[in-house]
């Protein structure tokens, strides 16, 4: 066995010396977990790292739980004066600890720190620790002490068992009397800063002294003072002066503790803090007694190779200054309790933290009492951290049964008052919800919704504009009582799908392991392994041009959705901020604003980061696509932190015209001259203040469509309105045609229109998810099934809606991905059933799920007969084909291409 001979370094500023067990340990796997460790053949021990899952490590050991042994010796040149601890940083998730082979202790819980005094327990030379780590980690059929359900495990239950030791280890030795806990509560109103200092233990018949030093962010000693032979001692300090802590100035204060002991020095403890406060009222959350507005991302904290456990303090710091580069001013930690480094590094950068429990799953008496337990140990632990505003009870009623279970909303009630009590210099959320479930009780109101756009662009406006109201949903009905009416009103989860480059987040030159994982969620849309191949598989090469294009597609798209949903909810003054799901793609959920690896996804800084700051301009057309001669009325508002702000001017481009208007709110009158062609018009908006100054800016994308004349005579079944609509736009109507004369155009497949396509006749049927065709009548090919409530709605993995804009439809401008100009046609059903040549050869649009999953038609063209069939759902009611220029090209384009 490997032995590491080591001191115990001395740091220069402290009288505690310290070894790092990190490293290289021998491990041993066993799935039964017993209970102690019977022999075990040489070759049966692994090398392993620590701080690191053991699933980060053995590919045979991705998806396992049970118990893993860790052993590892160290050498120690004497037997430690005074005091030994060894402290482990956290442990997934029952610990049992040995040292020469004496048993030390026992810990339960996966995610706080733990330490044992094992100066009793240490001798001169070689040493052998001994740790055994056991995890449920995925349901058991038998009885056990920890119950997976019972236990907090976080998103485990999504990606992946965690086990073992993910966090650091270390020995030190200290005085025999020391410092145990500097707790620092710093009032940014007063100046004063109360330190709340322990001592291990009293000393035996001498008298001690705790001397409080502290330092301004410059290192400046501000403020001094003293405790005497008090085991367990407040005290207050007065600071003449002080910078409060936010992340536009990250300013940390240092406080020093002295400890001496008949005079002699024997402890130096060191922490830091930030005076900040944080208040929810009058419908904002003010930081340091002013509004901002909360600009946040969901942050899962799982890492590219180590999962759980941070690579490095420089990655941390990276990603939190990418997150700042963005336009963020919050990450929230999603029920995760992560490594403590990463929340010193947002108080040394400067970003807000929300963090929160991890989830259990049934609340059984136990299960409450570990989550108790747990937040009062994340209070424990990370009271002194400036940059935590918000702390989450649960998430999305996972572990607990809200919306039938009137005593849970009773526990949930009363745990947010304890936890209150327990940390009241913070903002405590109940359930952050989602449909159907709701609040009891808080500070903040909350809630999750997920939309595809532009698919329901129109349904996300709606519930934007409900849940500015304060929609009744948002809270149970038996606590509408415990509902302040100036709550901050925050939309915590939203988001949309770009996919990743396999490439780019490959780990030792190939695809991650996770690539096998994700095929039992969402019917397998999530599954990421072969996806390139069926990008290739399913024709979508011929519309992309190539697989690196059709990422890059994705990955704007997802940042124009962003911009969208960003706009609809700045315009609304009643909402306070948002949280974007989410910061990085974790594993097979891809809507992240960065890829695994932290590469930012394209698009973001064009499209989202303006749109992504304190003040904004938001760009609203009232419609998206105009034909040359035509002008487009967009709305504009000047917003920000508080609300709408009326010093300034709009300044306005799009290609030759330009203009201003006032703030805080106008219409503008964007032109499309005539003679100019089909085009993606970019509208560039700057609001500026008196002096000239750019306060925002953004950036819309208008589509101008210049659709060819029609060229085939209409022959409309059964549809007086469609038929009045196109004679209006000058096409020829046919009311008796033999069966190769014009085009078909048909809502509904019946037997008539069926005899004519067999006899020759070119149908082009707009088929809707209500009754697409007579009853007992199949179509050609394929068949109609609504979007709503199945896997192609699209809301959660991003649905990709794609035409192919060659030949009939080249007059249509921009990419394959539909963006906002396609939102009034979207349609509200697929055609399915195509086998994948044909969804290859005969497609023209079509919609695939996630990482390209469930292919399926919007348009496609059969022989049949002596004819053919065009068949597409998408969205043209009469109304729309008159109104819309690219409702008309679109039309345009489907006469073409079933005349071909």
């Amino acid at each position: 066995m490997r032995q590491e001979i080591q001191t115990l370094s001395e740091n220069p500023m402290s009288f505690r010396k310290c070894l790092s067990l990190d490293g290289i340990w021998q491990f041993y796997h066993d799935p039964e977990q017993r209970a102690e460790l019977n022999p075990v053949a040489p070759q049966a021990w692994r090398v392993a790292t620590v701080p690191l899952p053991w699933q980060a490590q053995f590919e045979d050991l991705r998806e396992a739980a049970g118990a893993g042994w860790y052993r590892r010796r160290f050498a120690l040149p004497n037997k430690p004066e005074g005091s030994a601890i060894l402290h482990f940083g956290a442990a997934d998730y029952h610990t049992r600890v040995w040292i020469n082979g004496r048993l030390v202790g026992e810990h339960e819980g996966g995610y706080l720190p733990f330490e044992f005094e094992v100066a009793p327990y240490l001798q001169p030379g070689v040493n052998e620790l001994l740790v055994r780590v056991a995890d449920e980690a995925v349901p058991h059929r038998e009885p056990t002490p920890y119950p997976f359900a019972e236990i907090p495990h976080g998103k485990q239950s999504w990606y992946g068992p965690i086990s073992g030791l993910w966090q650091s280890v270390w020995l030190e030795q200290r005085s025999a009397v020391h410092i145990r806990r500097l707790r620092l509560t710093p009032d940014r109103v007063s100046g004063q800063l109360t330190v709340q200092a322990s001592l291990n233990q009293r000393p035996s018949h001498h008298d001690f002294t705790l001397e409080i030093t502290v330092l301004d962010p410059t290192g400046r000693a501000v403020a001094r003072r003293e405790l005497h032979n008090e085991l367990e001692g407040t005290l207050t300090l007065d600071l003449e002066t002080l910078r409060p802590w936010s992340p536009d100035d990250p300013a940390l204060y240092t406080v020093l503790a002295r400890l001496a002991v008949a005079g002699e020095p024997v402890d130096l403890l060191q922490e830091t803090c930030g005076f900040r406060t944080v208040e929810a009222r009058d419908g904002r959350i003010f930081l340091n007694g002013e509004p901002i507005y909360l600009r946040g991302a969901l942050d899962q904290a799982y890492y590219p190779y180590t999962i759980y456990t941070p690579p490095s303090l420089a990655f941390l710091e990276d990603q939190v200054r990418k997150a700042k580069a963005l336009g963020l001013n919050c990450l929230r930690c999603h029920i995760k309790i992560e490594d403590p480094r990463y929340y010193q590094v947002a108080d040394r950068l400067g970003i807000l933290i929300w963090t929160e429990i991890p989830n259990w799953m049934h609340l059984s008496p136990d299960a409450a009492r570990r989550a108790r337990e747990t937040f009062a140990g994340m209070v424990e632990r990370d009271w002194n951290h400036p940059s935590i505003i918000a702390w989450s009870l649960v998430n999305e009623d996972w572990g607990t049964d809200l919306v039938r279970n009137p005593e849970h909303r009773r526990w949930l009630a009363d745990f947010y008052q304890e936890a209150k009590a327990l940390d009241p210099t913070r903002l405590i959320v109940d359930n952050s919800p989602c449909a159907p479930n709701f609040h009891v009780a808080g500070d903040l109101e909350d809630y999750h919704h997920y939309r595809c756009i532009p698919d329901h662009a129109a349904e996300w406006d709606q519930w934007v504009a409900d849940f500015a109201g304060r929609a009744p949903w948002a809270w149970a009905p038996d606590f509408a009582d415990h509902r302040r009416d100036d709550l901050p009103l925050i939309v915590s989860e939203f988001g949309n799908w770009g996919l990743p480059d396999p490439r780019a987040i490959q780990e030792n030159g190939r695809d991650p392991w996770w690539f096998e994982t994700g095929y039992d969620w969402g019917e397998g849309i999530v599954y990421p392994h072969g996806v390139e191949q069926r990008f290739h598989k399913y024709g979508l090469d011929q519309v992309f041009g190539s697989w690196d294009d059709f990422l890059q597609a994705s990955q704007e798209h997802m940042a124009r959705s962003l911009a969208y949903e960003l706009t609809s909810m700045r315009r609304h003054p009643a909402i306070a901020g948002y949280v974007i799901t989410e910061f990085t793609d974790v594993h097979w959920e891809c809507n992240g604003l960065m890829d695994m690896q932290r590469h930012i996804k394209a698009g973001l800084d064009r499209y989202f980061v303006d749109m992504n700051q304190e003040r904004v301009v938001t760009v609203r057309p009232q419609r998206w696509s105009a034909a040359p001669g035509q002008s487009i009325a967009v709305e504009l508002q000047a917003m920000g932190p508080a609300g709408p702000e009326a010093e300034g001017t709009f300044h306005w481009r799009a290609g030759a015209a330009q203009g201003t208007a006032p703030a805080p709110a106008a219409t503008v009158e964007v032109p499309v001259p005539r003679g100019l062609e089909s085009q993606i018009l970019p509208l560039h908006v700057t609001w500026r203040d008196g002096q000239g100054l750019t306060r925002a800016q953004a950036l819309v994308e208008l589509a101008v469509v210049a659709a060819p004349a029609p060229v085939h005579s209409i022959h409309v079944v059964d549809d007086e309105a469609l038929a009045q609509a196109l004679q209006e736009l000058g096409y020829s109507l046919v009311e008796q045609p033999s069966p190769g004369e014009g085009i078909w155009v048909a809502r509904r497949y019946t037997p008539a229109l069926q005899e004519a396509v067999q006899a020759g006749a070119r149908l082009l049927l707009l088929a809707e998810p209500e009754e697409p065709t007579a009853p007992g009548l199949r179509l050609p090919a394929g068949r109609v099934v609504p979007r709503a409530g199945t896997a192609w709605q699209g809301d959660w993995a991003t649905s990709f809606s794609w035409l192919r804009k060659t030949g009939p439809f080249a007059h249509l401008p921009g990419g394959p991905l539909l963006e906002m100009e396609f939102q009034p046609v979207t349609p509200r059903a697929v055609l399915a059933g195509l086998p994948a040549t044909l969804m290859a050869q005969a497609t023209w649009a079509g919609l695939a799920l996630g990482w390209i999953h469930r292919p399926v038609s919007l348009l496609h063209r059969l022989p049949y007969g002596r004819g053919a069939v065009t068949m597409t759902t998408f969205h043209l009611p009469a109304e729309t084909i008159r109104e819309d220029a690219l409702a008309q090209g679109l039309f345009v384009g489907l006469t073409t291409l079933a005349g071909m």
